[in-house]
């Protein structure tokens, strides 16, 4: 299967490991990612506040430089790029002046709009449930884990069109398949605050915490997510909300993609969980997966 991919910026920074993690899996799937040539950041998170053509325009540029590889759809791993150029999409092709306009500010046709996707979508729709447990080679077995979506992945409902807005499961089945077990939990698509992470931390403290005990009450060994901003708010601010709410979580936040690896028999290392702050080596180990 060959597919455009766009990484974005954090999976080549704060989230590498996301990025290393990404690619390896969908080698290992028969998914060859094809990288969008001369790509440039989505605009994520602070374009969109400040200027709506500017942010419009970011978009507009990647979608352009998809329709030139002739592959019809894009996967991004990202959850702040997925619903910034999803939402683009979306705005486009509702107005043919807003699409001539982006046409004459980038210089490229906009003619036709590629599918954007979600790299859960892509698994879940493109890979399927058996195929994605067909590669398992050791399972997480004993692992309770808490899928957790973040307030972009599936919203806002008409814009996303994947899952469910307000009780996402797609990444849950996938972590089943890997042979773990979800919990039933209350946050699974709260926001974490990341868009307060330098800014207002106080914010961040608070909602990250609610996220953090919803897990902990659900009876998680770690938390799983698919966006770089939530894993960077939840993993470093982890510590700051320990000591503001008077409780240990030590609540490993990890990429999805980096335990299907693990699944998949890939080395902690190879998936990048050295890099994470709070380690999961404890809850590998558990699992017989070190």
């Amino acid at each position: 299967m060959d597919i455009a991919y766009y990484p974005g910026c954090s999976l080549h920074g704060i989230a590498r490991e996301y990025g290393h993690s990404v690619r390896r899996i969908c080698h290992r799937l028969g998914i060859h990612l094809a990288d969008v040539e001369d790509w440039n950041c989505c605009g994520a998170t602070a374009a969109h506040s400040l200027d709506r053509e500017l942010a419009l325009g970011l978009s507009a540029r990647n979608l352009s430089s998809v329709n030139r590889m002739n592959l019809g759809r894009v996967v991004t791993p990202c959850a702040g790029c997925f619903s910034r150029m999803k939402g683009c999409s979306h705005e486009l092709s509702k107005s043919k002046e807003l699409r001539k306009e982006m046409e004459r500010r980038i210089g490229a046709p906009l003619a036709e709009l590629p599918e954007v996707s979600h790299l859960l979508q892509l698994l879940v729709e493109g890979v399927g449930m058996k195929g994605l447990a067909d590669a398992v080679s050791r399972p997480l077995k004993g692992m309770k884990l808490a899928a957790y979506y973040g307030c972009l992945t599936t919203r806002p409902r008409a814009v996303a069109r994947f899952d469910d807005s307000e009780q996402p499961v797609s990444m849950d089945r996938i972590l089943q398949a890997m042979g773990a077990d979800t919990v039933r939990w209350s946050h699974k698509a709260e926001c974490c605050g990341g868009a307060f992470a330098a800014s207002q931390t106080d914010i961040v403290v608070d909602l990250g915490g609610q996220v953090l005990e919803a897990a902990r009450q659900a009876g998680a060994h770690a938390l799983v997510v698919a966006c770089p901003m939530c894993q960077i708010n939840l993993d470093s601010r982890q510590q700051a909300i320990e000591e503001a709410h008077g409780v240990r979580y030590n609540l490993p936040i990890l990429y999805f993609t980096q335990l299907m690896g693990m699944a998949y028999g890939f080395s902690s290392r190879q998936m990048g969980l050295d890099r994470m702050l709070v380690s999961p080596r404890p809850l590998l180990r558990q699992a017989g997966l070190e």
